[in-house]
């Protein structure tokens, strides 16, 4: 600044000058000292225009440095879906307990717990002396009925004797056979056979201990296959049917599975207004036990070109109307401006926005509880935060 006054300090010297000579100095004198004047002067009004420019630049950088900072969102339409969540069980119709028919001690057994068993093989045996002595004192009186009704049928044949005593003999044999029947069967009950296949868990008396008839003596499972029940609020009862498609997690586990609804119940229970609905699921690596805690995922609302936005961005204004602030470009500037919407369904986070807003709206994201309607703001990248572009789930 100092610089260019002092040149024209001596611009206006030599112009003074210049009058002052008057008619002393020659026409061509005149005009090259005119010219030399004249490019000075231009270059002065360049230094003058960078400086403004200059000045200028530090004004504007000086007020955008004072305005609020905000990240943004561009919303775009897509699938937004709202699921429920319910607690689950692990349950399998192949855990069985298996009981003797026939009481006695338990003498034998012929596996151990965590054996692999087939359905129909030995897996203990009862003590079945008594019915053994019994089946050959039977077996000794079937021999003497038979011996002695063969006698009264050969004199019946030759009229000698009562009809009475013939069949009093016969009825003898009879009756004789289906008590050593009986025995025979009950006898065969000795053995407490795997009415399934699978492992055993738990043999529960120990040898020589007695067992009781109906009382159980082991536990089998199979877990190649078990179920997943649980119970649904009666309000979602017209929103799952059988064949839905569910997420299953285990949250003990880690794991996580996609089943279809095999079985939704048809009845509400009364004490907790609840149905029950039941998955099945391929064991076959054992992961799940009985009663293995679950966390079952249902679907019950899907919209298409949907506009959802964080839901805590989603304000509260006094008279109890809902709103957002969106950035638009006035003039060269990035302003907000509050837009009053109306809600629908939330879900992890996200809320779908039926009204106010439209697909390729830009909303303040960070600072949004900061700005005020048609403030001036500073829009920043935010390279944690990628654009909305969603299917909400």
């Amino acid at each position: 600044m100092k610089n260019i006054a002092n040149r024209l300090i001596v611009l206006a010297a030599a112009s003074a000058t210049l009058t002052a000579c008057g008619g002393e100095a020659t026409l061509e004198e005149k005009k090259a000292l005119l010219e030399e004047k004249r490019t000075e002067l231009i270059a002065i009004r360049a230094e003058i225009d960078e400086l403004e420019t200059a000045i200028a630049k530090a004004g504007n950088k000086e007020v955008s440095d004072n305005l609020k900072r905000i990240t943004t969102l561009t919303i775009k339409e897509g699938t937004f879906a709202h699921y429920v969540d319910v607690p689950g069980d692990v349950t399998s119709n192949q855990n069985i307990m298996v009981a003797p028919e026939i009481s006695g001690k338990l003498i034998k057994t012929f596996v151990n717990e965590g054996d692999y068993v087939t359905k129909g093989q030995k897996i203990a045996a009862i003590d079945v002396e008594l019915i053994k002595k019994q089946i050959n004192e039977l077996e000794t009186r079937l021999s003497l009925a038979e011996t002695l009704y063969e006698k009264q049928e050969r004199l019946w044949k030759q009229n000698i004797g009562s009809e009475v005593q013939y069949l009093q003999a016969k009825n003898n044999v009879k009756s004789l056979k289906a008590n050593l029947e009986s025995l025979q069967t009950q006898m065969s009950k000795g053995y407490v056979v795997a009415p399934i296949s699978g492992t055993i868990d738990e043999i529960f008396p120990n040898l020589g201990e007695m067992a009781a008839a109906g009382q159980p003596l082991a536990r089998i499972v199979n877990l190649n296959y078990v179920e997943i029940s649980a119970d649904v609020s009666e309000r979602y009862s017209s929103a799952v049917k059988r064949g839905d498609k569910v997420t299953v997690t285990f949250p003990m586990l880690n794991l996580s599975e996609d089943l279809k609804v095999q079985r939704v119940g048809k009845y509400i229970n009364p004490a907790n207004r609840t149905f029950k609905i039941q998955m099945q699921m391929n064991n076959r690596e054992a992961q799940l036990k009985p009663n293995t805690m679950a966390m079952v995922r249902i679907q019950d609302y899907v919209k298409e070109q949907a506009l959802v936005v964080p839901t805590n961005l989603v304000q509260n204004s006094s008279d109890g109307s809902k709103f957002l602030y969106i950035v638009e470009s006035k003039e060269g500037k990035q302003v907000t401006q509050k837009v009053t919407i109306t809600t629908g369904k939330s879900y992890n986070g996200n809320t779908m926005i039926t009204s106010g807003i439209s697909n390729g709206v830009v909303v303040v994201d960070k600072g949004y509880s900061e700005v005020i309607n048609g403030e001036q703001v500073k829009v920043v990248a935010d390279p944690t935060r990628e654009q909305l572009s969603m299917n909400v789930q």
